[in-house]
């Protein structure tokens, strides 16, 4: 009698799990859309800024324990002309021995645009070498209430002399 009640409550919360399953894929929106930051790491708009490092550390990029800070602007072009539909606001910290990984914990916050209102919340990490950059969706609010997904970054200009580089970003979000 005992393994009937275990096998019935076993199906009853497969059904259960299923149906939950069924119910959140149907429900559940597909979005992708790209934006740009525009980042600046020196000068007079400075957007991109190292806050604090190890004892010794040049507060480089690269050197590990180095925490930045971030409030880059969000743009629909690459241009840097282009009007603002938010800031990418947050922290990163060099978290590889090597320098090669930084911890990501960014907002991406709406300010105009279709998604005025709105946030995204992304955490991990980025392997800040590689061409191509992933990070998990964890969050959001607004239009993004209850959402995950990821973004992929990639760097699609640099100009050295003035510290200014164009990140493009495309956005994958299930919600």
């Amino acid at each position: 009698m005992a393994q009937n009640q275990i096998h019935t409550l076993f199906i009853l919360c497969l059904a259960s799990s299923i149906s939950m399953t069924l119910l959140l894929s149907v429900e559940a929106k597909k979005t992708k859309f790209t934006i740009y930051f525009q980042d600046y790491a020196f000068g007079p708009n400075t957007t991109f800024f190292p806050v604090v490092g190890l004892p010794g550390s040049t507060l480089n990029y690269t050197d590990f324990g180095t925490f930045f800070v971030t409030d880059d602007s969000i743009t629909a072009t690459p241009n840097e002309d282009a009007l603002s539909i938010g800031r990418a606001q947050g922290i990163y910290v060099v978290t590889g021995l090597d320098g090669r990984n930084l911890l990501v914990l960014l907002s991406l916050v709406f300010t105009g645009g279709k998604f005025n209102g709105s946030s995204i919340e992304i955490q991990g990490t980025s392997r800040q070498f590689d061409l191509n950059r992933e990070l998990p969706v964890v969050a959001g609010t607004g239009k993004f209430r209850l959402t995950r997904g990821f973004i992929n970054t990639d760097t699609v200009s640099f100009d050295a002399a003035r510290g200014y580089s164009v990140i493009q970003v495309n956005v994958t979000l299930i919600y």
